[in-house]
């Protein structure tokens, strides 16, 4: 029970960040031009599993707020398989800032051709995956890895996601002695 609260709040700590991100950036945040500063979290799924939810409820939460219905089926499909396959390549020294660029550059567009612009599918793919560049190389890969060190240092280790869906996070205490069972459990990744 207490590794699904974790696993829930801190989702829902990454999409309220997510979101709140993108409502104090509006203006620049959609729009056929837009640079969505909330979209370098979508690499913390590097070292953070259920991030992965967290980043799809803040883009969908975000898009049927402040966009188009449009925008919320392709951006929300893009920031979900752009999280997933994150994860997946985790594991790849930075192969893994590759399917957020991707997806997003390919299917973020799609809004309009849907509303029957086809000339502007190349122009916005090309304003997308700048914009993405910028955000998750520039950005949010450097943040991520701070983060991830800085998590380290405090001792917070994260749960490997195979061994535990919804695994807590945990503070070694070396004064008190408080610590998890084994050394085994983590996967600091």
């Amino acid at each position: 029970m207490k590794k699904t609260v974790f696993f829930i709040t801190r989702s829902a700590l990454v999409a309220a960040i997510y979101f709140a991100l993108a409502t104090a950036l509006q203006p620049i945040s959609f729009g056929p031009v837009q640079f969505r500063l909330s979209e370098a979290l979508v690499l913390l799924p590097i070292f953070m599993p259920e991030s992965i939810i967290g980043v799809t409820l803040g883009c969908f939460l975000s898009n049927f707020f402040y966009s188009t219905m449009y925008d919320v089926i392709f951006g929300t499909i893009a920031t979900a398989l752009a999280a997933v396959a994150t994860f997946l390549l985790r594991r790849t020294k930075f192969l893994y800032v590759l399917p957020p660029l991707l997806f997003n550059a390919f299917l973020v567009p799609l809004i309009w051709v849907v509303d029957g612009s086809d000339a502007a599918y190349l122009l916005n793919f090309a304003l997308i995956l700048a914009s993405e560049v910028i955000v998750v190389c520039v950005i949010g890969l450097p943040l991520t890895l701070a983060l991830k060190k800085a998590l380290a240092r405090a001792g917070i280790r994260f749960y490997s996601f195979h061994k535990a869906l919804a695994a807590p996070a945990y503070r070694r205490d070396t004064t008190h002695g408080l610590a998890p069972d084994t050394e085994d459990d983590y996967d600091c990744g």
